[in-house]
């Protein structure tokens, strides 16, 4: 009896040996094209506008006005100081020399009669403090040119005055006033075994930097008119809890941080949008090829097949026809072992717990070869199964993808 036990548990040890899946974790570098697509041999131009940049110019005008006027009436103002010193002096002179012309008699009586002492002379001369400019607080001003040429650069066009053109505007920095977070958190002292009260603090705002990115054709045709959500919606600030009562620094600083941080995040979605729209470019995505344990030689055929798909993945970018060639053994490979899967024999070597990972690794690889028809006849396969959440929707994800490069191969 006891050997009949050892046999059983040994023949479901091997079986789930023989069936335990393994992962190759990749990083799989591919072509995107563009979902909005141009003739051949169309280029682009790009711009930055600021479109706050006119209110700014005239507060720094109106200063800048207020200054040379006062400059221009500053001569004026230094010449009637200057009189009117000079008649003090004048006066004091005056003074003085009627006061000297008295008898000492006279004076002696005179200053202690009616105390009177001897003039003084006025104080010295300073001339009028010369005019300064008043110091306007703006939105900052960005180089609408290096944004441009930084953050608009369109990923497989050149750059044409008469392509296709495209404008970002900036509307400006809004801020509400930053408030003190203040919170009250308890401290345990594990060696006085004593609980006492401790205050944090911190800086917060909302903040935000509203853009919109617009691309005309050519002919007029409005290619794309977008306010991202994103951009637009204001973000809570936070400087991060110190432990005081009041937080550190001014508030200003932290504003005018974010006046600068804001500009460069959104610009770098607004650069995502621009080469998602119009740029062919390289993207990358980590995937796993899954296949199963092969001790005893019963999955030659996996194992190889995650050899050749990996091996295709790496030269999609370099050797594409041999890549696909590479990517297609592997396809037919797993489509063979999906012909043989048994769902209700456990002990079968293509079994549930296998057939989710091989359509996971059918559809990732379909579409990189372009082969969206099959993909799409895999996932409807797939779709018939009693699958777990966690495989329906990885396998949901993965048809995000085929559906989107499908479109963007189709012109």
């Amino acid at each position: 009896m006891k050997k009949q036990i050892l046999i059983l548990f040994l023949t479901l040890a091997n079986i789930a040996s023989a069936q335990r899946t393994k992962k190759e974790k990749l990083n799989v570098a591919y072509i995107q094209p563009p979902s909005v697509h141009l003739e051949s041999g169309m280029g682009y131009n790009s711009s930055v506008i600021l479109d706050y940049k006119a209110e700014v110019d005239a507060e720094l005008a109106k200063a800048e006005e207020e200054y040379q006027a006062a400059l221009a009436e500053y001569p004026e103002k230094e010449a009637a100081a200057k009189a009117a010193h000079d008649e003090l002096v004048a006066n004091y002179e005056r003074a003085l020399e009627e006061w000297n012309s008295k008898s000492s008699v006279g004076k002696i009586i005179e200053k202690q009669v009616l105390e009177n002492s001897k003039p003084q002379p006025p104080r010295p001369y300073y001339p009028p403090a010369k005019p300064m400019k008043r110091e306007v607080k703006t939105l900052k001003l960005f180089n609408e040119e290096q944004l441009a040429s930084t953050y608009c650069r369109v990923e497989g066009l050149n750059v044409d005055e008469n392509g296709v053109q495209i404008e970002v505007h900036l509307f400006g920095f809004e801020n509400d006033d930053p408030v003190v977070d203040k919170q009250e958190y308890k401290e345990y002292n594990s060696k006085t075994k004593t609980s006492s009260t401790v205050y944090k603090s911190q800086w917060t705002f909302n903040y935000r930097h509203s853009m919109s990115l617009r691309a005309v054709h050519p002919d007029g045709t409005i290619l794309f008119d977008d306010v991202p959500q994103s951009i637009n919606d204001f973000k809570k600030y936070e400087s991060g809890l110190e432990k005081r009562s009041s937080p550190s620094g001014y508030a200003q600083t932290h504003v005018d941080k974010m006046e600068t941080k804001v500009v460069d995040d959104n610009m770098n979605i607004i650069k995502w949008l621009i080469n998602d729209k119009l740029g062919t470019t390289t993207q990358t995505r980590d995937v796993e090829v899954v296949y199963v344990n092969n001790k005893k030689g019963d999955y030659d055929d996996l194992e190889t097949a995650m050899f050749d798909a990996k091996e295709g993945f790496t030269m999609l970018l370099s050797r594409e026809e041999e890549a696909k060639a590479k990517i297609g053994s592997a396809i037919e490979a797993w489509d063979a072992a999906l012909q043989e899967a048994d769902f209700d024999d456990k002990k079968a070597r293509i079994n549930d717990k296998v057939v989710p990972d091989l359509y996971n690794n059918l559809l990732f690889a379909c579409a990189m070869i372009q082969d969206f028809d099959k993909a799409d006849d895999y996932y409807a396969e797939s779709l018939r199964l009693d699958l777990s959440n966690k495989d329906e929707n990885n396998l949901k994800e993965l048809k995000l993808l085929i559906d989107d490069l499908r479109a963007r191969y189709q012109k």
